[in-house]
């Protein structure tokens, strides 16, 4: 979109040292399960409704990704912890035609 930035995305590092913290919440140190009962603190979040293993934060445009669910084994990690957050730019979420929208409004 005309030359800027849409969206960062995270991965869940591999050194113990690197953190990455919403306000008090480790989003990759965390089971996932957990992560989303204290997201839920302080924003909406809700299953993706294209993926039931990943959640969006629609108003933080926040998204967080795991390949498949496995919250009863924490042994498999790829399941149990969330691997990826994304951070999208406002209007990043957006259908077609909401992205049409957005366009006539800010014209």
């Amino acid at each position: 979109m005309q030359g800027q930035l849409q969206a960062v995305e995270l991965a869940r590092p591999t050194a113990a040292t690197d953190r990455v913290v919403f306000h008090d919440v480790d989003v990759f140190a965390l089971p996932a399960h957990e992560v989303v009962t204290r997201m839920r603190e302080h924003a909406t979040i809700e299953a993706d409704l294209e993926d039931p293993a990943s959640f969006i934060a629609p108003d933080l445009l926040l998204s967080f990704w795991r390949p498949f669910e496995a919250d009863d084994d924490p042994d498999e990690e790829q399941g149990y912890y969330f691997t990826t957050i994304l951070l999208g730019r406002p209007g990043y979420y957006d259908t077609p035609a909401e992205a049409e929208e957005r366009l006539r409004r800010n014209s």
